[in-house]
Parts: structure tokens; sequence; C-alpha cells
């Protein structure tokens, strides 16, 4: 049987979304603003949420519906069978997005909506789930645009950008979504030694082993939203964990350094928290004292913006950047993230593909070019 479902993205990042979903079979795909709508059996929630590296929510839409008023959307909520997924002592929690809806407030619609779930658990059952907001067994969406609803369960529970190989992190991260997009944007194509000379915490090198080996994105992780529902399938979730084809190993290497040996530090040990310590090649550096072992090579770096990370003088930062790839990474191809654009003009390189994207609520330019 197939089902709606719902797949959460950062703005931009649609297309590569709508990519990975079509590979894991997904049809009737849709692009929506920061988010795809598709369609598949309920084995194809698990392996999104197992496989995706450029989701961050899966949502399960399991009602539809049009109301004119408060009674009519308590009364479509009412009837969704929410003791299918929901055991009548479990706990829920319930949030909301509205649109130009006769909801002054989302906590309102939440509220409704939680109250006829909860009522409906009451006359069936003579008791009623209670609310978790921080740990529930089913988190409950709805979307409420002008007069139709969309109810949705969140099966991932914590965002798909937690990966779960993280120890420690970087004053100024990138999200592991984010980095897996710009891994894809760049180019490369896992056949080439992939370089980061500010590595930080390490996030970028190490999703890039994770893709070249066929790590899945959820590979790390130990709970799933989806895993507390009544009806959880365990054995169609041991299928699809079974399925993953990771390599045992790769004919290139990946490399992360940083000036700071605070940061490298933090990077080792997410990287053996990743068991990628045979793969990712660790030292603190300057960034000028690196150059590739062989090219060509793939180099990408996400250097400091100056909006959370504080740095003496971004302009000639990113001019030390630029010199260096010019100087030592002839016949590569490098790519560079960052919100400051006019840090980016000093790079002094033309770039040969442009694109938009988003680091936190920070609008920055992701740039690559051909050292050639």
């Amino acid at each position: 049987m197939s089902e709606k479902f719902l797949a959460k993205t950062f703005a931009g990042l649609e297309g590569l979304l709508k990519d990975e979903l079509v590979a894991l079979g997904a049809q009737q795909c849709r692009i929506l603003n920061r988010a795809v709508q598709f369609e598949g059996g309920l084995e194809l929630m698990y392996k999104c949420n197992y496989f995706c590296r450029t989701a961050l929510r899966i949502f399960w839409q399991v009602s539809e519906f049009q109301f004119q008023n408060n009674n009519q959307f308590y009364e479509a909520v009412y009837k969704i069978p929410a003791e299918r997924f929901l055991k009548s002592n479990g706990t829920l929690a319930v949030s909301a997005t509205i649109n130009e809806s006769i909801f002054n407030t989302p906590l309102f619609a939440a509220l409704l909506t939680k109250d006829a779930i909860c009522d409906r658990f009451r006359e069936k059952y003579d008791e009623r789930p209670s609310v978790d907001k921080e740990n529930p067994d089913v988190q409950f969406h709805v979307h409420i645009s002008r007069n139709q609803a969309i109810v949705y369960l969140d099966s991932t529970g914590e965002s798909l950008h937690k990966r779960g190989y993280k120890t420690g992190n970087h004053p100024a991260p990138i999200n592991e979504v984010l980095a897996a997009a710009m891994i894809k944007l760049s180019g490369w194509d896992g056949k080439t030694d992939f370089i980061d000379f500010m590595c930080g915490s390490g996030t970028l090198p190490i999703e890039a082993a994770m893709a070249a080996l066929n790590i899945p994105a959820g590979y790390y992780r130990r709970h799933f939203g989806f895993f507390s529902w009544l009806n959880f399938d365990r054995k169609l979730w041991n299928d699809t964990v079974k399925s993953a084809k990771i390599r045992e190993d790769v004919p290139i290497d990946f490399y992360g350094s940083d000036i700071s040996e605070r940061f490298m530090a933090v990077a080792r040990r997410n990287v053996s928290n990743a068991n990628l310590r045979d793969f990712i090649r660790l030292r603190q550096s300057d960034l000028m004292d690196t150059k590739p072992r062989r090219t060509p090579a793939t180099i990408i770096i996400n250097p400091p913006y100056g909006e959370r990370l504080e740095a003496d003088d971004l302009n000639d930062l990113y001019k030390r950047i630029g010199d260096t790839l010019k100087r030592n990474y002839q016949g590569c191809t490098a790519a560079i993230i960052s919100s400051d654009t006019e840090a980016m003009k000093h790079i002094g390189l033309r770039p040969a593909k442009k694109f938009t994207l988003f680091n936190g609520a920070l609008e920055c330019k992701y740039h690559v070019f051909n050292l050639w």
C-alpha cells in the first residue's frame, strides 16, 4: 500500500534530496519549499531515515482534511486511528504550523489536536496517553494552511543531521546535512583524495568517508522516532539495515588538518567514534603548509565567516587560502562556503560553479574552483 511522506531539508537542497529519494524507490516526488513530497511503502520510510544524507526529517502523512471551524477540525482529528501506532497509556507530543488559518496561534491548533486524539483513546479504552514534549512515543505534527490540514507523524525523532558519531563540536560547526550536500555539489565522485585543511571537528572528512564507503547516514544512530510506534516492524527494519552495501576499503585517502590542536583533539575523537581512523588522516597544521599527497584531489573547506567565530583579519585569511590553493593545489578542485561575500573576493580565483546555501540561519555562497 502506497503512503504519502514529506522529507524536510534546507533551502537549496531540495533537488539533491529528491535525487536521493528517487534512488531509494520513492514515487510521485514533488519539490516543495525546503521539502520533498513523495509516496511509497512503510519500508521506504525506514530507508529514507537510514540512508538519506540530505534529509532533516521524514514525516508520514496520516490524515488530510478541510475544515471551516474548530468543531470540524476536532472531529476530523478524532477520526484518525491513532491506536494503530500509539498505546493508550503511551506518550505523545503535538507541534503545529499555521498559515492564514482561523487559529490565532500554532499552540491552540496543537492543543486542539492533542485533545481530539486523547478523547478518542478515553472513549475507546477508558484511558488516554500523556504528554511528553521531550521524548514522546509518537510525535504528531499538524500543518495548516487556510482551511486545509495535514496531520503527520514525525518518524525521525532527533533531526537526521545528528548522525551519532560526534562526541564534541567546533564553536562554528558545519551542519552534517549541509556538509553532505556540499560534497555532492562539489562534483567529487569518491575517486580522488579528499582534503579539508580547516577541518575543525572533522565533519567534512567524516561525511566524505561515509559517502565513499557507502556507510548509511543513520548508521551510527541508536534511535529513530518510529522505534517507539506500535506498528514498528522490527524485521523490516533489520532488513533495511542489512541491505546497506558498506565497502571495506577505498583506494583513496581523506585528510583533515587545522591550526588549532584543541579542535584537532575533537576531530580525532569524532573520527575514532565513527571507526574511521584507518581512512582519515588528521594532523595539526597551518593551512599554508598543506599540500596534496597526490593529484587530482578535492578540497572542501568551511573557513570562519566572522559572525560566530572571530578572525583578526578575514580578508587576509581568505587571501592566504587563495594563495595556498594556487601555489600548492594545482590540478585539484576546491570548494569554499562562506557568508562573507567581501572576504570571498580575496580568494582571487574565478569560481566554476556557484550555489546559495544556508548554514543555520546564515545565507552563504558556496563556490567551486577548478585549479587548472
